[in-house]
């Protein structure tokens, strides 16, 4: 069976290899560094999910989701914040920007298996 492929696009090092970590028993994972590097990366490969970092420098999350949306291919495109900001402002316009979930960095691998699988298998 072919495994779901999901695209992390984050501007931590670190951050992409602890979600490589968690994800690529499971899933085939990509990881990039950057919000240009993931729409490049999207306008060449089909991917099932995107897990997408809100701050991020040059292009944050919400001009990458901006973007992606207005491919028309990718306008139905699973996408999930996984970010560190926790300001209520940010917060709020991430769950309300039509992406399926929202979850705060650190997340335990639980709990984003679990929202990934919720997402891909509705």
């Amino acid at each position: 069976m072919l495994k779901k492929k999901i695209l992390a696009i984050d501007d931590s090092a670190i951050a992409l290899k602890q979600l490589q970590n968690i994800l690529e028993s499971k899933y085939d994972f990509v990881g990039v560094t950057g919000g240009l590097a993931g729409l490049k990366r999207l306008d060449n490969e089909a991917f099932d999910l995107v897990l997408l970092d809100i701050e991020m420098p040059v292009m944050d999350g919400f001009a990458t989701l901006t973007s992606i949306r207005q491919r028309m291919n990718l306008r139905d495109l699973p996408i999930i914040f996984l970010t560190g900001t926790r300001h209520k402002e940010k917060v709020i316009k991430g769950i309300t920007s039509g992406v399926e979930g929202y979850i705060v960095k650190p997340a335990n691998s639980e709990q984003l298996l679990a929202k990934i699988d919720a997402v891909l298998n509705g």
